[in-house]
């Protein structure tokens, strides 16, 4: 690793996702055979953190999992992606977040995450100072989520919020963001819709760069000034799982390479189409 990539701290969920590959939606009280499945780290912060490590990137995950039967599984699954454990906290009597992830045919997945509250309450503080050229969170817990962004704008780094939905648990934090990345159904929850005029409407009244994500569909940006639209790359979409937090990943560790917003969102574009197509990440060399 290059010890003078940008450093990004990733803060928020760490996840064991089991992915089972089925031919189609499941039926109501039918059994079903999984095509395929396999037990992989998930979770938005480990999701982006294993991205950026491909990248080129160096990363801090900031977060927690529990003491339970799965927290061994989790951590092999983290070092296996060549994340750091120094900053992934055991919370005593917490139970480690996982989730069922359905692959389908098309690649669409659907989630069922359980996932404790409890594992953000009592985490030790940030390491001080803030020694990272960019901060990136989700939104599952407002307390991680809080006190990163805050942190990153104190010392005048990228503040990057994935908004998925619930947006509006975090609400007092995204005062503190810099940039915000929602996806449609994050967008819709916090704004009542996700087209171009709420883009531009929360833009505004945060004070802050603001995109919405639509998948296949141009990514609409909006800079607090004019709106614009980014492609994304057209490929066959393998499994999508994971796909949004490699494009966080990939954007944040393009802004705090020193790229601008147009940029860092051709960046991710095509940083998550190659994930969602199965194929290996370009270096951050060849611009993601």
């Amino acid at each position: 690793m290059d010890k003078n990539a940008p450093h990004i701290i990733c803060g928020g969920l760490i996840a064991l996702d089991l992915e089972l590959s089925v031919s189609g939606f499941p039926v109501a009280g039918a059994k079903h055979k999984a095509q395929a499945s396999r037990l992989v780290g998930g979770g938005g912060a480990l999701n982006a953190a294993g991205a950026i490590v491909r990248l080129g990137g160096q990363v801090t995950l900031y977060g927690a999992i529990g003491d339970d039967d799965l927290a061994d599984v989790m951590r092999a699954r983290i070092t296996a992606l060549g994340v750091p454990l120094d900053q992934v906290h055991v919370v005593a009597g917490g139970v480690t977040p996982h989730s069922a992830v359905l692959i389908e045919a098309d690649g669409d997945r659907t989630i069922i995450n359980a996932r404790d509250d409890m594992l953000a309450t009592g985490l030790p503080p940030l390491p001080q100072p803030f020694g990272y050229d960019a901060a990136l969170v989700d939104t599952r817990f407002p307390q991680i989520t809080h006190a990163l962004l805050t942190a990153a704008r104190a010392a005048g780094k990228p503040a990057v919020i994935d908004a998925e939905a619930p947006v509006r648990l975090v609400q007092d934090a995204l005062h503190h963001a810099s940039h915000i990345a929602f996806s449609v159904q994050g967008l819709t929850d916090y704004a009542g819709s996700a087209d171009a005029d709420a883009v531009a409407q929360v833009a505004r009244n945060l004070n802050a760069w603001v995109c919405v994500t639509r998948g296949p569909d141009p990514v609409l940006c909006h800079d607090g000034r004019s709106a614009y639209e980014i492609p994304v790359p057209a490929v066959v979409a393998q499994n999508t799982n994971g796909a949004g937090d490699t494009w966080h990943g990939a954007f944040t560790l393009a802004l705090a390479a020193g790229q601008g917003e147009r940029q860092a969102v051709h960046a991710a574009n095509a940083a998550a189409a190659r994930h969602v197509a199965g194929l290996a990440p370009c270096s951050a060399q060849d611009g993601v």
